[in-house]
């Protein structure tokens, strides 16, 4: 799996992005988009097919924990977010769902319950389809 890829996604650009704009949705769907035009591109070049599985997987990785980040959690020992199935064995096909599980610690449900639906909304919004359970 890549460690960094900028042309597929660049943490910095992605970051001035969210600074500018009132709602992050507009900065995630065009990180998304261009993403997957670049990882289309590669296919369509011959690329073969697993660094660019491997490559969506990173993708959302990076997705994933600005979206995450995008919440105040509090105390962080609480809850977790992992990757499961196809995707957390890093392999991530086009139009494949993106498996989460929600980890929480045996106490905490409550406090999280607000920031686990924003959360699950704003994946939503930004056009991932996501598979998830909270435990």
């Amino acid at each position: 799996m890549p460690q960094v890829d900028p042309e597929l996604f660049d943490r910095g650009q992605f970051q001035a992005e969210l600074a500018l704009k009132a709602s992050p949705i507009a900065a995630f769907k065009k990180a998304i988009r261009q993403a997957g035009e670049v990882l289309d591109k590669r296919f369509r070049a011959g690329g073969e097919i697993r660094p660019l599985i491997e490559a969506r997987a990173w993708l959302v990785d990076n997705i994933l924990q600005q979206a995450w980040n995008q919440f105040a959690w509090g105390d962080p020992s609480g809850i977790a977010l992992v990757a499961v199935g196809g995707y957390g064995r890093g392999e991530l096909h086009p139009h494949s769902d993106i498996d989460l599980l929600i980890l929480l610690g045996a106490a905490e449900h409550e406090q999280y319950r607000d920031a686990i639906e924003r959360f699950l909304t704003l994946l939503w919004d930004i056009g991932l389809e996501v598979g998830q359970s909270v435990r």
